[in-house]
């Protein structure tokens, strides 16, 4: 409840919130001082919140009411920092585009039936008992992802749509996800495949809102034919049936399992410690890894597979393992199996 408010304000900008604390300090004050009895100061708090949850509402489902009927184009990314940099470039353009985000990082965990609330639950506990995440955001996931996928539903027909993504198994399986979720809708879709673009991005989560600028005033767009949109769709059914819980990008989305990126770890532990077998702060292996990898797949993932390791006594730890900042870990010499 809390968090769903907190997340309607977020909609407003600052001079309303000020105004919004200014009415309530004054109403506040003419009640200290007689003016008004407390049902009247009581019933006016209440017409207030109503009307600005209202606005707020109105403001999280971008394609109702008269605003919505006049978006001119919708984009969609893979997570709320690539939203942040493509909504700052945006509003440079005088033309009304919406940004949606999709959360989930979708090159780990189980993705099937991920547009039902069986699927997402199962997602949510297969998170619970493997990743350390905050509890506010996995107990409103299903909220959440389910509002999302409404919006994609809800994009007006005729309104021209962009899919922002780069190579690797995050955002490319999402492509296909939204290829499903759309898949009875009539609009033109494009694809903006950066790293094709730019030879550079793995991820738009690295492009600046003046990258973007740049992307949009020359139309990278290459249009999705039919039968592309077909071909993604079978592609995120076959992704999804495969019941894997990692994904890479390697020529393609290719799934794993959930060690593939042990042998990573070990390695990189190793060089770190050097000669003097030091215990290892968590947080630096998992950057060292990262720093590394082709891939993206998240800390918290890598975090999982250190516990794991933990576990299977190939690495010794110091410490608690309730956030990789608070533990850390050096390999098991004496390892006896």
């Amino acid at each position: 409840m809390e968090r769903s408010m907190k997340r309607k304000l977020e909609r407003l900008k600052e001079d309303e919130m000020r105004t919004i604390l200014l009415h309530q300090w004054t109403l506040f004050s003419y009640l200290e001082m007689g003016k008004i009895s407390e049902k009247e100061w009581f019933d006016r708090i209440k017409e207030m919140n109503e009307r600005t949850e209202r606005e707020c509402d109105d403001r999280l489902t971008p394609f109702q009411g008269e605003e919505g009927n006049g978006v001119e184009h919708v984009h969609i990314v893979f997570s709320e920092s690539t939203k942040g940099s493509l909504q700052l470039a945006l509003n440079q353009k005088e033309s009304r585009e919406e940004v949606i985000a999709l959360s989930p990082m979708f090159s780990i965990g189980p993705i099937q039936d991920l547009d039902k609330m069986e699927g997402i639950e199962k997602r949510k506990e297969w998170l619970f008992y493997h990743l350390v995440i905050d509890d506010e955001e996995w107990m409103h996931m299903g909220e959440d992802s389910l509002k999302t996928i409404e919006d994609l539903r809800s994009i007006p027909t005729g309104v021209p749509v962009t899919i922002w993504a780069g190579n690797n198994a995050h955002e490319q399986t999402g492509i296909r996800f939204v290829m499903h979720l759309l898949k009875n809708k009539p609009n033109e879709i494009d694809v903006v495949q950066v790293t094709d673009v730019l030879d550079f991005p793995l991820h738009t989560g690295e492009l600046s809102p003046d990258r973007f600028a740049v992307l949009l005033e020359r139309s990278f767009r290459f249009p999705v034919s039919g039968q592309i949109k077909k071909s993604y769709r079978d592609e995120w059914h076959a992704l999804s049936e495969e019941n894997a819980n990692l994904r890479v990008w390697v020529e393609g989305i290719q799934s794993k399992s959930e060690d593939y990126f042990d042998a990573a770890l070990i390695q990189s532990l190793k060089r770190l410690q050097g000669e003097s077998g030091d215990y290892i702060k968590a947080a630096r292996l998992i950057g060292e890894v990262l720093g590394h990898s082709s891939q993206v797949v998240g800390d918290s993932f890598f975090e999982y597979r250190v516990r794991e390791l933990v576990l299977q006594r190939e690495f010794l730890i110091r410490g608690v393992p309730r956030g990789m900042r608070y533990y850390e870990v050096k390999g098991n010499t004496g390892q006896v199996i």
